[in-house]
């Protein structure tokens, strides 16, 4: 009598494989994804030509791409963007500043309320008046409202051109004396009435909504004062 060992065919045959893994959906690229704030900094741009211009030349050059315009890496043309807008608020400024001295210095048989000035900003004809008439685009109200636009604007592009070139003296020079010289301008403007300690902690709080360190405009400013 032998007796013969086999072993079962479950102990030599391999594990079956695992299940494949379920369909995927087909990779879509994804979009990028446009802020608030960056939509109404878009839609004041629009209303000035000249800034339509700058902002389409360093547009992407392909959507699908996602590619970036070779525009956009230029230094002299953010610079140009930059001075564009400053020169744009200066005009703004300038003409709320005639129409306020219109009614200060308002003489007999003429109404201020009828006067009207016109302003030419970045390729854009604004025609201020206190009341609104036909062909009446501001009031000095509404004017106000239209420079803190551009205000919002001139900020947006200026943290755009040192986001792509952070490299660039030029660009952080000219971005950070704006910023510098505009908190300046609210903290002269809210002191009146309010602690040395009150401006100062309003000052900072500026400093933290823009995302920049209150002693590096200080000294960018000081700098550009020397």
């Amino acid at each position: 009598f032998q007796l013969v060992m086999t072993e079962s065919p479950s102990s030599t045959m391999a594990p079956p494989p695992p299940p494949p893994p379920p369909a995927s959906q087909p990779f879509q690229k994804r979009q990028p994804s446009t802020s608030p704030s960056s939509n109404q900094c878009l839609a004041t741009i629009v209303s000035y030509p000249q800034l339509l211009q700058h902002e389409e030349s360093l547009a992407t050059a392909s959507s699908s791409t996602g590619s970036i315009g070779a525009n956009a890496y230029d230094v002299m043309a953010w610079m140009s963007y930059l001075e564009s807008v400053d020169d744009a608020l200066d005009s703004l400024h300038d003409g709320l500043s005639s129409m306020e001295s219109l009614s200060i210095s308002n003489t007999a048989g003429a109404s201020a309320d009828a006067r009207t000035i016109s302003v030419d900003s970045a390729g854009r004809t604004l025609h201020i008046s206190r009341v609104m008439a036909p062909g009446i685009t501001h009031t000095p109200k509404s004017l106000g409202k239209e420079i803190g636009k551009l205000i919002s604007v001139r900020i947006w592009v200026g943290e755009r051109a040192v986001s792509l070139l952070p490299g660039s003296y030029k660009l952080w020079r000219f971005h950070l004396i704006f910023l510098g010289g505009l908190l300046e301008k609210k903290q002269s403007s809210g002191a009146a009435g309010e602690s040395l300690g009150a401006v100062g902690k309003q000052f900072q709080k500026e400093c933290h909504r823009l995302r920049i360190s209150s002693y590096l405009l200080s000294v960018n400013v000081a700098l550009d004062e020397v």
